[in-house]
Parts: structure tokens; sequence; C-alpha cells
């Protein structure tokens, strides 16, 4: 099982839902991720978790951003979830 790193932004615990978050109450850190679990029929399965702030900050430094590549040699455009500062990525048809 691999999780790749979409987001970890603060929430409220109780909101979702159609629900307002309680006067009072503390923002807390989620992490949004994609699961690579191939015994389920979708390759991609998207969940969130709860984590401590600082586990928050390791799982920052390792987040993927969705970005958009496009081969010279085949023409082709694909998308792929790459490191921030990522500017290429070989090409899966031209291998």
């Amino acid at each position: 099982m691999t999780k790749h790193t979409i987001g970890v932004y603060k929430a409220y615990k109780n909101s979702g839902n159609l629900r307002f978050h309680r006067k009072g109450t503390k923002k807390s850190w989620k992490h949004y991720f994609i699961d690579d679990d191939y015994e389920r029929d979708d390759p991609e399965f998207f969940q969130t978790e709860w984590v401590n702030p600082i586990h928050a900050m390791i799982l920052k430094k390792k987040q993927l951003y969705k970005r958009q590549f496009q081969c010279h040699e085949c023409e082709r455009i694909w998308e792929a979830y790459v490191p921030k500062n990522a500017t290429e990525i070989e090409c899966p048809e031209c291998d």
C-alpha cells in the first residue's frame, strides 16, 4: 500500500456532510492522499486521514502535484503526479 500525498490542510474535526463547525473548536491537520491498492477495481483510491502537526509538516515536504507534460518526439500529452520542482519526466510511450 503506497500513499501519494495530494495535500495537507487544516480543517475542523466536526465539519463535513453539510454540517457547520461548533464555535470555539480548533482546526486540526487533515491528510489527503491517493492509495494504490490494486485489490480494488479502481487503481487510484482517494482517502483522507487526521494527522498530528509534526507528521503534517513531514507530509507537506513529500506532497505531489498534478502536472501536464508533452513529449517532443511523439507529440503525446499526459498528466502525472510529480514533486514540486520536477520539470521533465520520461514519456510512457517512448520508453
